[in-house]
């Protein structure tokens, strides 16, 4: 953490305060909007169901009475259309974030509290041109679904791998408990997380294809530690999965498999039922984990389960992000641009979670019909 951003937070009470001290290298001779202001314009803008750059610059026009007085800067002008991309494309991204994982608390309530966060990478497909993709890699908080770490990703789904990796490390996520999808079955990343004394559960698939014909076997001739079966109905769909967990310690496994601590195979079964059609859909997904089963194993295998079926927090906040906020419909030329305007949204979800909101796109609707109201969330949740 910088110097200024601890000194930051030894001072302020408000997050746009926090904003006073993010570093701003622009040449002050040529400065004539704050960065502060245009974050809080941009977060609001947001906040109101803007999502295009062209809608932001109008909100920001529109509303310049009300950020010139939240902001504290009477003389702030209205930024132009052309230069609110160049602006954003020039912000300190690490810095940004550092800043606001400070002020909301994201890395002490991850040290505080247990439980899973489960990681995953979204594309941002405004910025998709050829041999330059932008992606953001998320960490959602199981039950709560708050944003607890985030990085920048350019590339190949391929460039994921590191990038998950140096997240875990840099946010001290290998310590803790975390589902990942089948991309990252690998024994670097199982071992990365096991030696830092974290726990994972991550699904084996075609990409691992010895270990899933082993988990496959296994599930077909062994006899599972436990078994339990949970059912639900929602969305003209009836549910039922079944849950077995096995002991692998018994599994001769490839020595480049010894540093990951395999201990269990989770094999979870499926079988959705749309109710209007009585259609039926089957499948057997293949997990594994470093996750110890006990002498009871009941319990353990509850919380494995539970996991992988949570896992989906990560994509129901891909597509509050894609429907929602229109994340996928902003088309931008510029990487960092693209991972700043991420990084916002990320600020304006956190802010919907804190005070309560349900209902996102009602939210932001009323968010745009009512000022009062708004601005009294913004103080609710200490954001002015």
């Amino acid at each position: 953490m910088s110097t200024t951003v601890m000194h930051a937070e030894a001072e302020v009470c408000t997050f746009v305060e926090a904003l006073r001290h993010l570093p701003d290298d622009r040449d002050n001779r040529g400065k004539r909007h704050a960065l502060v202001f245009v974050v809080v314009g941009v977060i609001g803008a947001i906040l109101s169901g803007r999502a295009k750059v062209s809608s932001i610059f109008r909100y920001i026009r529109n509303r310049i009475d009300w950020l010139r007085e939240v902001t504290h800067h009477p003389e702030a002008g209205v930024i132009s259309r052309a230069h609110l991309p160049r602006l954003l494309a020039r912000m300190p991204w690490t810095e940004l974030n550092t800043l606001i994982d400070t002020h909301f608390g994201l890395q002490v309530a991850l040290r505080a509290e247990q439980g899973w966060v489960a990681i995953d990478g979204k594309v941002l497909r405004g910025t998709l041109t050829a041999g330059d993709k932008q992606a953001v890699v998320l960490a959602i908080r199981h039950g709560s679904r708050s944003l607890v770490a985030h990085a920048p990703m350019r590339g190949s789904k391929a460039s994921e791998i590191p990038v998950v990796r140096a997240l875990l490390k840099a946010s001290g996520l290998e310590k803790h408990n975390v589902p990942l999808d089948a991309h990252h079955c690998n024994p670097t990343t199982t071992a990365q997380i096991q030696q830092a004394g974290g726990q994972y559960v991550l699904q084996v698939k075609a990409n691992q294809p010895l270990l899933l014909q082993q988990c496959q076997d296994i599930a077909a001739t062994w006899e599972p530690r436990s078994s339990h079966t949970e059912s639900e109905k929602g969305h003209g769909r009836l549910t039922t999965r079944i849950g077995r967990c096995f002991d692998m310690r018994g599994v001769p496994m490839a020595a480049r498999w010894s540093d990951s601590g395999l201990h269990t195979l989770v094999v979870m079964q499926r079988e959705t039922v749309t109710l209007a059609t009585q259609h039926t859909t089957q499948e057997t997904a293949y997990y594994i984990s470093n996750y110890v089963l006990s002498s009871d194993p009941q319990p353990p295998a509850i919380a494995l389960t539970g996991a992988i079926r949570e896992h989906w927090h990560v994509e129901a906040d891909n597509w509050i992000r894609d429907v929602t906020l229109e994340e996928d419909h902003v088309t931008t030329t510029s990487a960092n641009q693209a991972h700043i305007m991420a990084s916002l949204r990320s600020v304006a979800l956190h802010v919907l979670r804190r005070c309560g909101v349900t209902n996102f796109r009602a939210a932001l609707e009323d968010f745009a019909d009512c000022p009062s109201k708004f601005e009294a969330v913004l103080r609710q949740v200490n954001f002015l």
